[in-house]
């Protein structure tokens, strides 16, 4: 039996997750895939199918000292005939002024998370990307931002559904190391805060994603990454943290 556990939290954005690094072709891009399918049960008369997948992919058109990035995520899981899990997000991000270490960028999301009752969230915010270190084997770098966020939750056992909008503070922090030729590490931490007028109180969010590739050949690698996340005033009476790990096969073209 080969198990994967789909990505809960499409809310951690990693653009290093897969390093995409300009060279002479305009588009670049790579894909993360990984599949289960089996069947077991305990008895003949009560089987037990499992199907689930995970496919993550970025894709950057590379203009002059600026990129466009395409990130998609999306996870499913089927348990006989029916779905138990349907969740994902695209991300479409806009740097400008790459050759700065000093630069902006702009980004719009879309998400949905069918398991935990949220359909939609819709993202778009600005940020200001500092490259504090940036060298070929070592990045390290953080940035400061705002977004305008909504959102729409399913309570839990009922058919209410709660539809909020706020404007956050978004700040994520991050390196990249390039160990070796075979061998790199990443990792991102979020965290976005915003105060609630109508619940009189602050909602603070926090992730962190750690993503280590090793490279098979110069198209094909491995990526194994784990997730977290933390809400402390969830939306709707849902869990608070949030954890995935994923081990997957990835295509560079």
């Amino acid at each position: 039996m080969i198990f994967i556990s789909p990505n809960l939290n499409g809310q951690i954005l990693n653009l290093q997750n897969s390093k995409i690094e300009k060279d002479s072709s305009l588009i670049k891009g790579n894909v993360t895939a990984s599949f289960s399918m089996y069947n077991r049960s305990a008895a003949a008369d009560e089987p037990v199918e499992f199907f689930g997948y995970n496919l993550k992919s970025s894709i950057a058109l590379f203009l002059k000292n600026s990129r466009l990035a395409f990130i998609n995520d999306f996870s499913y899981l089927r348990i006989n005939e029916d779905p138990f899990l349907n969740t994902g997000f695209q991300h479409l991000r806009f740097s400008m002024f790459e050759d700065k270490r000093v630069h902006p960028e702009a980004f719009v999301q879309f998400q949905y998370d069918n398991f935990r009752g949220l359909f939609p969230r819709w993202i778009a915010g600005i940020g200001l990307r500092h490259d504090l270190i940036k060298s070929k084997d070592f990045s390290f770098f953080f940035s400061p931002g705002i977004m305008w966020e909504y959102e729409a939750w399913m309570i839990p056992g009922s058919e209410e559904q709660v539809k909020v909008n706020f404007l956050k503070s978004t700040n994520y922090i991050g390196f990249r190391w390039d160990v070796n030729d075979y061998l790199d590490i990443n990792t991102i931490n979020y965290y976005q805060t915003t105060y609630d007028r109508d619940a009189e109180l602050w909602r603070n969010r926090y992730s962190i994603e750690l993503n280590i590739n090793s490279k098979i050949t110069e198209r094909l690698g491995i990526n194994n990454s784990f997730t977290l996340s933390y809400e402390d005033e969830p939306i709707v009476p849902i869990t608070q943290t949030i954890y995935n790990f994923t081990a997957g096969i990835n295509y560079k073209f």
